[in-house]
């Protein structure tokens, strides 16, 4: 192969390994750069009262509760308040907003209002596992900057 022909086969592969160059770089956020756990291969344990507080969103739903809850936010303040959105499966979907007193029993039954149904509470790794009759919610400890 002469040298001609070879620099016409390798000028195709050289000009877009320069393009490839002044390609600006971007950079990703931390949280999206970063590894999600896998809710079931963390250890959970029950959850205290001063694990709750702060912004919590959805990472999983499952059970009879994922077939009417496709979201699920929930505000949960130190002095006994909380105030949530519930995206409800329609037709048409549509949020509810939730509000009022939580409490948690020594052995880990969280109760989110008064007419809700009690769930067991457990935390691992900024991670909330509610898990009750309907099913398990598997929530996540949101950010605010």
């Amino acid at each position: 192969m002469t040298r001609v022909a070879l620099r016409s086969l390798l000028a195709p592969l050289l000009a877009a390994v320069l393009a490839a160059g002044c390609l600006p770089s971007t950079t990703l956020a931390s949280a999206d750069r970063a590894v999600k756990t896998d809710p079931l291969d963390v250890v959970w344990r029950r959850a205290t009262a001063a694990d709750l507080p702060g912004l919590w969103r959805t990472r999983s739903i499952e059970g009879g509760a994922a077939a009417v809850l496709l979201d699920l936010t929930y505000w949960i303040s130190a002095d006994g308040d909380f105030s949530g959105a519930a995206l409800f499966a329609g037709p048409p979907p549509a949020y509810q907003v939730l509000a009022g007193k939580w409490t948690l029993a020594e052995d880990g039954s969280l109760l989110l209002g008064a007419d809700a149904a009690p769930a067991q509470a457990e935390v691992a790794g900024g991670l909330l596992r509610l898990t009750g009759a309907e099913g398990s919610l598997v929530l996540e400890r949101a950010s605010i900057r």
